[in-house]
């Protein structure tokens, strides 16, 4: 079977094999059992949306290396244990990434709208869906199969089960701006992904760390991992263009708390329409308002 793979996609795959080899070659029980704290990481609001996604994918990425460059026989039940709670903190990261894509695919683009910006919305039933297409979930099985032919903790005999697989270069994508909210409807599929196969430390099986279910749930959640960057790279590409419209610089760059404060008119808006009303119910157009206000001042 023939799959397309992005150049950029393999490059950003390579990479991450190559920094969990070093990680790989290093490995320490003692610091490895030592658990970041990201709580300040993820409660800051005094940086613009954008920085903040930057900061958190450049922590997912660093925290997931560090996590998985363990080979199956320093799992020990210590090394097991470190691991599981680790899962933890990447599994905050990724719960906040959601929340920020998920404003950025609708109150974002909204706004970027409103300023003519053709930037197209997402269809909400595509949006909602969150599925990742066919020949994606194709593209995420090979990464898969390299990851585990180039990441020496991982068990190359399972290489055999992907030995039919074949790859098609795509050397240059093209990127619009009007892609942007394909782009970020991807992100999110993968996020998801990565959500379902990062288990709450308490629900990690332990049949985890033998093969080969060990190096099939890592390969999978790298691949997963490569992908989200890729899609972010492209993201990037298109935050740069716009940044070119002052326009769009100034609101692109707004700070979540200046977002809350605009928000926060709405309270009055809810309190005045609860006052008229024996029962206190909102309309759509409230409702609507609300979500972007609970969405702006969670991030």
């Amino acid at each position: 079977m023939r799959v397309a793979i992005s150049s950029r996609h393999i490059i950003i795959s390579d990479k991450l094999a190559k920094e969990m080899n070093m990680m790989s070659k290093k490995f320490d029980l003692r610091s490895y059992s030592k658990i970041e704290n990201i709580d300040s990481m993820l409660l800051n609001r005094d940086i613009s949306v954008e920085k903040k996604k930057r900061l958190l994918i450049e922590k997912l990425h660093s925290l997931v290396a560090k996590t998985f460059a363990i080979s199956r026989k320093n799992i020990a039940k210590a090394a097991f244990n470190s691991l599981a709670n680790r899962l933890l903190s990447i599994r905050k990261i990724v719960m906040k990434l959601r929340s920020i894509n998920n404003y950025l695919e609708t109150t974002f683009l909204n706004e970027l709208n409103f300023l003519e910006l053709k930037v197209p919305m997402q269809n909400n039933r595509f949006r909602n869906k969150r599925s990742i297409a066919n020949d994606e979930l194709e593209a995420l099985e090979y990464m898969a199969y390299n990851l585990i032919g180039k990441v020496v903790v991982l068990d190359k005999r399972l290489l055999a089960e992907y030995k039919s697989r074949e790859r098609n270069i795509i050397s240059k994508e093209k990127i619009e701006v009007r892609d942007l909210a394909s782009i970020l409807g991807k992100e999110s599929g993968a996020l998801e992904h990565l959500e379902a196969k990062l288990p709450p430390p308490r629900l990690l099986p332990a049949a985890l760390k033998e093969e080969p279910l060990f190096t099939q749930w890592v390969s999978r959640i790298l691949a997963l991992l490569s992908y989200l960057e890729h899609q972010y790279g492209k993201e990037m590409e298109i935050f740069s263009r716009l940044k070119k419209n002052k326009t769009a610089k100034s609101r692109i760059g707004k700070k979540i708390v200046q977002l809350a404060r605009e928000r926060s008119r709405l309270l009055d808006i809810m309190d005045d329409k609860a006052a008229s009303m024996n029962k206190f119910r909102l309309d759509g157009e409230i409702k609507k308002e609300l979500r972007k206000l609970t969405t702006t001042i969670t991030l």
